[in-house]
């Protein structure tokens, strides 16, 4: 078996390298929907293409744009905001976070982070200088984000609290009754909310995607991301945006003209096309999601597996404490064996070695191999367990 002494993101890019190696390798881990672009959205780039394929735009983004995105998160989300001063067009969502993080957080100043969570929020606290104070979250609870857990990590130098609802990598969704509470947490100790709704249109079992800012105290302090990533599955467009209040907007807006000016005209007009156009696509994904999602956790259940319970997303994190392996070793393992990569949970939170990420990003047909060819290798772990 390979021996991997990376951490955090680096392991993660490791592993998919060596993934690339195999002609038969399938993709378990990571979050990139398999679906096509939508053919609207690609007609409106390839117009886009020949009439501003070489114009800059304001670095918050095309106005037409910024009144979609607007329309948007008050139509699904219940937000209201002024296109004109509450939004700003991102590089995708990865930007969009690094953008809320450095704005919420100066040096020495606390974000209270539920975990576990999506590791590059970590790492844009340490580009910050900010320090992250870990809430943990629990499989037995479905990993619910506990209000009372996170009052009791407040201290005088916490300046925001991070919201990731659905949840990456546990895929739990924050209740209205819980985030309410959050909410009023912040407003006690004046904080800074920064709420990641990327995969609010994915949810399962009757469950009820909150938006933050749309409940009462939350707006005036809260931080919205969102992308077009999972629900138009242009992952590789790069196009997001955050919405928030306008002094904080106006903060983030310098961050974002310094870094690296507007996202591509091409994308945003593409972006444009997939918030105006039909929405079609979106559910079909949605229900095809939930099929796989059920071969999945049905699989798991034949492995004898525990899981927090997914009620939204991509995901599922997967407790293997019965197995006895720690979780790169059996990831090292799986992709060695039987060229399935799955995540471990160690990649997302430090002390999560007892978890692995699973998404349902692939055609049923792929997914019923990939779990089957799993499978091969936690039997022989649980006998060589028992053996012992």
């Amino acid at each position: 078996m390979t021996k991997n002494p990376k951490q955090g993101t680096d392991l993660l890019y490791s592993l998919i390298a060596q993934a690339r190696n195999y002609s038969d390798t399938i993709i378990m881990g990571r979050g990139d929907p398999d679906f096509d672009t939508p053919p609207h959205i690609r007609t409106a780039a390839i117009e886009a293409m020949k009439a501003h394929g070489t114009d800059f735009t304001p670095s918050e983004g095309i106005l037409p744009l910024r009144q979609a995105i607007a329309d948007r998160v008050k139509r699904f989300n219940g937000i209201d905001v002024d296109p004109l001063t509450e939004v700003v067009v991102t590089n995708g969502g990865q930007e969009a976070l690094f953008l809320m993080v450095v704005t919420a957080i100066a040096r020495g100043e606390e974000l209270i982070v539920p975990e576990p969570n999506y590791n590059t929020y970590a790492d844009a606290l340490k580009f910050a200088n900010g320090v992250k104070v870990a809430v943990p979250t629990y499989a037995r609870e479905d990993f619910r984000v506990d209000p009372e857990r996170v009052e009791r990590a407040i201290t005088p130098r916490t300046r925001g609290l991070l919201l990731v609802s659905p949840n990456n990598p546990t895929a739990n969704v924050i209740t209205r009754t819980d985030m309410e509470a959050l909410i009023a947490l912040a407003a006690e100790h004046d904080l800074v909310l920064l709420a990641d709704d990327i995969y609010d249109m994915f949810m399962y079992d009757g469950h009820q995607h909150v938006s933050t800012a749309s409940l009462p105290g939350g707006k005036e302090r809260t931080m919205t991301l969102n992308a077009l990533s999972k629900a138009f599955s242009m992952t590789g467009w790069r196009c997001g945006w955050v919405v928030g209040p306008a002094p904080l907007m106006a903060q983030l807006k310098q961050f974002k003209a310094a870094i690296n000016g507007n996202a591509p005209i091409v994308a945003q007009y593409a972006a444009l096309a997939a918030l105006t156009g039909p929405a079609d696509d979106v559910e079909r994904m949605r229900q095809t999601y939930i099929r796989r999602r059920k071969v999945v956790l049905d699989a798991l259940d034949d492995m004898g597996l525990q899981y927090g319970m997914p009620h939204g997303g991509q995901f599922v994190f997967v407790d293997i404490t019965n197995t006895g392996v720690g979780c790169v070793e059996l990831v090292q393992r799986i992709l060695d064996e039987q060229h399935v990569l799955i995540y471990p949970g160690s990649s997302f939170s430090a002390g999560l070695d007892n978890y692995l990420r699973m998404t349902f990003l692939q055609p049923e047909d792929k997914l019923r191999e990939g779990l089957a060819r799993t499978k091969v290798v936690m039997d022989k772990v649980f006998a060589e367990k028992g053996a012992k």
